[in-house]
């Protein structure tokens, strides 16, 4: 890592500059504002003189721009590049996270007046095979489903619905939208069984290796996800090491895997599929058989659903700290969504593919086509009824890096004395203390009581007490709904019944808790004031600090001495 970033260390001018940048990726989301990735290839300045830069970029365009390129193309572009930020704003997205792992930390805005295009390049094979697909789905799906095929079949989920989404994260399945390793291994198996059909003219070698040829052209199609990667190398090696009758120990493959991958691309190390992905597979190989030892089921149907839960619980014990600290959620019925997906996702891949391999014949497809949309129907229905059962969802945990690396410390010993038997009691009493933990976390969390300024590009802040948040916002009441994101990622860290206030036009008081807080306009200029502090809140760089209120430079404002790029709480004890 040290040496790509050596190689990729430069700084871009901040005089104006043209850019010539190479399309790596592109989606087209029908929305306002399509996101694609490319790299930046020279940098010319209004002195006629030209760099060399090899720097990915995060770029945003409009819908008509986004039809103009594809992947491949050379563009010139005359656009501000910025880096990337995160607002800060409690349990909002970690971009910056996100892109790190992608080794990119720029990002630019452009219309279709912004770029001229210096080189076509033909739509690739891949791009026109992944078209025909998605052609295919829209053929025979119902126009709604068609974003949830998508992202089940081709790990695309650019045409999904924020409810969607949302549902699929309530319920613990967002792990389904994301292609992973269930849905290769199901792949696999669904491959090899059909192939025993045909055992009379393909011997079982030849069946193995064109499963792996499938599966990492598979791969290919769907652009090489670090979570997909992973699968495909580790369920190669299992493959070929059960075909050859070489090393099966499991985790030595694991290890293996991860190595190869890392010294390929070290960036995999930030992508959280990545690490979810491993975290998984190791509590897998590590306890599932010790799960599932608890009960010995007596038929073949209460075995099928036990192991699907013992399979489900294992791969959840070292991903749930993790999942806790990106996304401050825990969906409790997890393990009955779990076995839900186990029972439905492996009848729902093959119908799948049976749909891509017979889409010549019309007959046949249109009978497939309909049983993929009653699937994709009961699945959805599933996954609503889930999210919409009493508490399924527990909101309010938000860890440090140091309080995530003590709870995985717990856990490992945990499952260390599983493993070597050791005394129950110390077994039970880590146990508890581990939950303790994570519970009276929650407890402080859900019974704060703050004040929050957010990091917003519209002024708004918010009262948190005892379960309750009260938002106010300087804005019209039928612009409410473009805080609802705010206060959706806001509530996962400080859960609460959420009432909203506009206070544009408006100077409002009250006491909370033996506090004061009052907000007003005066003079066009915008006031907080809490108990004795007043603060002016600066909407422009030309403001300067003056003696009689402390100014709030809000943090999209660059110039500002006071300007700041996180959200500001005051505690109200």
């Amino acid at each position: 890592m040290y040496l790509h970033n050596s190689a990729h260390e430069v700084e871009l001018s901040n005089e104006e500059s043209y850019y010539q940048i190479k399309i790596l990726e592109t989606s087209n989301s029908r929305k306002t504002w399509n996101k694609g990735l490319a790299e930046i290839q020279y940098e010319y300045n209004t002195q006629n003189s030209s760099r060399f830069i090899s720097k990915k970029l995060l770029f945003y365009t409009d819908s008509n721009s986004i039809k103009l390129i594809s992947e491949g193309d050379i563009l010139l572009l005359s656009s501000k590049i910025s880096e990337i930020k995160n607002n800060g704003n409690p349990g909002e997205f970690d971009a910056v996270l996100y892109w790190k792992s992608k080794n990119t930390n720029l990002l630019t805005f452009f219309d279709y007046t912004d770029f001229s295009i210096l080189k076509n390049e033909p739509i690739s094979n891949k791009n026109t095979l992944r078209s025909t697909l998605i052609e295919t789905l829209k053929k025979h799906l119902p126009k709604s489903q068609v974003g949830l095929a998508q992202a089940l079949f081709l790990g695309d989920k650019s045409a999904l619905s924020i409810e969607t989404k949302n549902a699929f994260s309530a319920a613990g399945a967002m792990h389904l939208l994301a292609i992973s390793g269930l849905h290769i291994g199901l792949m696999i198996l669904v491959l090899i069984n059909a192939f025993r059909f045909f055992s009379r003219y393909i011997s079982r070698y030849q069946a193995t290796c064109i499963v792996i040829l499938f599966i990492w052209l598979y791969a290919y199609l769907i652009g090489f996800p670090p979570s997909v990667v992973r699968s495909v190398f580790m369920f190669s090696l299992i493959t070929l090491g059960a075909l050859f009758s070489a090393q099966k120990n499991q985790l030595n493959l694991l290890g293996f895997s991860a190595v190869v991958l890392l010294l390929l691309n070290p960036w995999f190390l930030f992508d959280i599929g990545f690490q979810l992905s491993y975290l998984a597979m190791l509590g897998i190989f590590l306890t599932y058989h010790q799960i599932q030892k608890f009960y010995i089921a007596r038929n073949r149907v209460t075995k099928l659903l036990w192991n699907g839960t013992a399979l489900g619980l294992s791969a959840q014990i070292f991903t749930v700290p993790l999942c806790l600290y990106y996304f401050h959620q825990f969906p409790n019925y997890f393990f009955l969504t779990n076995l839900g997906i186990i029972l439905i996702s492996g009848i729902l891949i093959s119908v799948g593919a049976g749909l891509f391999i017979f889409t010549w014949s019309p007959i046949l497809s249109t009978g497939i086509g309909f049983a993929l949309s009653t699937l994709l129907y009961f699945l959805v229905y599933f996954i609503d009824f889930i999210e919409k059962l009493p508490g399924s969802v527990s909101k309010g945990f938000e860890f440090s890096e140091f309080e995530l690396l003590g709870i995985y410390f717990l856990v490992l010993v945990l499952v260390l004395l599983a493993i070597y038997r050791a005394i129950p009691l110390l077994k039970y009493f880590l146990t508890i203390v581990l939950l303790g933990i994570i519970a009276l976390h929650r407890y402080h969390q859900m019974n704060e009581t703050h004040l929050i300024l957010f990091n917003n590009n519209t002024f708004c802040f918010a009262i948190h007490t005892q379960k309750h948040i009260y938002f106010f916002y300087d804005d019209s009441k039928e612009n409410e709904f473009k805080f609802h994101r705010l206060m959706e990622s806001y509530e996962k860290c400080y859960p609460g019944e959420i009432s909203m206030l506009s206070v544009k036009d408006k100077n409002i008081s009250t006491s909370f808790k033996k506090h004061r807080i009052a907000y007003q306009t005066l003079d066009q200029k915008k006031y907080l004031t809490l108990n004795q502090s007043k603060f002016q809140i600066i909407y422009d760089n030309s403001a300067q600090k003056t003696q009689k209120e402390n100014q709030i430079g809000m943090p999209w404002i660059e110039g500002i001495e006071t300007s700041l790029n996180k959200p500001i709480i005051f505690p109200l004890p």
